[in-house]
Formats: structure tokens, sequence, C-alpha cells
């Protein structure tokens, strides 16, 4: 009798996709798309069983996260497979909101998808937090655009140095 091939066990328990905003219809803008395109890419090759998108609404009515649920399903995530926050707006909020998320759901280890310019920040933020997060950056395509991310990225991450303590200083 042969051994039979065993399915894969995926490394992470969710692929958590930071949002970003939408154009002003509503429709996703290029970060969410690159940001999801990424994670489905993460899914199907079995890194994790599950998606959570994480984002309020921001720049339109519709929170950022249901935006990308529905790209997600576009590409042929199954329903059951995605999680939905809909509450955080900025990226201390997209930690503390993913962290009360990891633990209802026994979550530990999760593979985080944003910007490459905007990973040491979300990095930084969410392991301040406490939470067992691995990098999956999205690449940037070059522009003036980008190097403009990359200039208020720099200056954000100089900034959450003391949001995020004084954050957790308030037993948050």
């Amino acid at each position: 009798m042969g051994l039979s091939a065993a399915a894969p066990q995926a490394s992470f328990d969710a692929i958590l996709v930071l949002g970003a905003a939408q154009l002003p219809d509503g429709s996703p803008g290029p970060a969410i798309r690159r940001r999801v395109r990424h994670a489905v890419s993460l899914y199907q090759e079995g890194k994790a069983p599950c998606l959570v998108m994480a984002g309020g609404p921001t720049s339109t009515p519709m929170p950022e996260a249901d935006t990308m649920a529905q790209l997600a399903r576009d590409e042929g995530i199954p329903e059951a497979a995605i999680h939905c926050e809909r509450q955080s707006t900025r990226t201390l909020e997209n930690a503390v909101c993913s962290r009360d998320m990891m633990a209802a759901q026994g979550w530990r280890r999760v593979l985080l998808v944003t910007d490459a310019a905007h990973m040491p920040r979300a990095l930084y933020t969410f392991r301040a937090f406490g939470l067992d997060v691995t990098p999956a950056p999205v690449a940037m395509p070059r522009s003036l655009t980008t190097l403009a991310l990359v200039l208020r990225e720099t200056v954000a991450r100089i900034c959450y140095l003391w949001s995020v303590r004084q954050f957790l200083a308030k037993g948050k």
C-alpha cells in the first residue's frame, strides 16, 4: 500500500491585508488593488486558510474592508475564507482591531500585507501590540507618487514612535 500525499499545512493562521484609500466614487484605488492581488496570490499558494481585510470608512462611506473583500471574491476567494474588520481608519487602529479579532478567532500568526513603503511602520505598530506578524510587502511602481509616499512614511514612522507609546501607556 502506497503512502498518500497529505495536503500542505498552511504556515499562517491568516493573511491580514491593510486598507488604503478608495477612489471618490467608492471604487478600489491602486493600492487596494495591489494589496488584494498580492494577498489572493498568497492565499492561492496555501500560505493561510483565510484573508482578513482591515479598514473602515475613510474617503467614502463604504469601509475599505468591504471594497477589498469584493475584489477578493471577484478573484475566486470563497466568502467563508474572507473576514472583515470594518472599524479601523489608520495603522494604529488596524493593530488594535486586528489584535482583538485575532484573539477572538484564536489566530496567533499572520502574514501582514501592505505596500513596501508602509511596511516598516505597520510592523513596528503591530509588534508593539504583541502581534506575531510576518511581513509580506507589496512591490510598488516607481513614480513620483511612490516617492511622495516614501517621504510621508518616513515622517509617519517617527510620529508613530510617540503615538504608539502614548496609546499603549493609556492601557488600551
